[in-house]
């Protein structure tokens, strides 16, 4: 009896959450132009609730744009959500800056959702010099075992709805896809209620290989004047 008044209540709670917070749809990119340059894109976006309407949404906000900034990134006001852009110098910052944003030094609460579920989110990336290119393996895990998977509840008003819905994309010049081809962007779909442990593999042009390349070629090619042009022309 005191199971199903349990589960009872927390239908009710997750369709007062729906009703009143709305849904969020989350997308994560990881752009990766160069060795040396790249930006980390947020976007949220919700369905229901918006953030004029709801304190809690316009709370949560003031949290994500701190955090932003701690982290020197910047925050753009959507139609329906928010837009937050970090960019990151080399591989490092980027590591830094993500673990930095979700679990700042001097916070002692954790992301969490409109809702309050809590989000830990960690992210690693491993570099190595493949001489014209840097190549790049990235661990992105997002525990979304917090929030609730409302297609398992078998309530027909909750059907095709979900508290937390989105994608992660990674973007570089190269990147292997699940096929194992190289494309510009793989893109993984977020599951609520579990953990989402995404890997990928991408390459980006390492500018002091080229250079190095380049210096060859043109010491090569004096060498080659010098001692196969200039001889044969001073013979004539």
């Amino acid at each position: 009896m005191m199971r199903q008044i349990g589960k009872i209540l927390r239908l009710g709670l997750l369709l007062g959450v729906v009703l009143l917070a709305g849904c969020l749809q989350y997308d994560l990119d990881l752009q990766f132009d160069s060795q040396t340059h790249g930006q980390l894109i947020q976007q949220l976006h919700w369905r229901g609730s918006t953030p004029a309407t709801n304190r809690d949404l316009q709370q949560w906000l003031r949290v994500l744009s701190d955090r932003a900034q701690g982290v020197g990134g910047s925050t753009q006001s959507l139609n329906d959500g928010l837009e937050i852009r970090i960019p990151f110098n080399n591989g490092q910052d980027l590591e830094t800056k993500f673990n930095q944003f979700f679990a700042p030094a001097d916070e002692t609460m954790p992301f969490t959702l409109p809702a309050g579920d809590p989000i830990q989110a960690t992210l690693s990336l491993d570099q190595g010099n493949r001489f014209l290119a840097i190549y790049n393996h990235v661990t992105l895990r997002l525990d979304l075992t917090a929030v609730p998977d409302l297609a398992e509840t078998g309530l027909p008003f909750l059907q095709g709805q979900q508290l937390l819905t989105g994608r992660v994309k990674v973007e570089a010049p190269w990147v292997r896809s699940a096929s194992g081809e190289l494309d510009t962007a793989e893109t993984w779909r977020l599951v609520p209620g579990e953990v989402n442990e995404i890997e990928a593999d991408f390459w980006v042009l390492s500018p002091i290989g080229i250079g190095a390349v380049a210096i060859a070629l043109f010491v090569l090619l004096g060498y080659g004047i010098k001692y196969g042009i200039l001889p044969k022309v001073s013979n004539r």
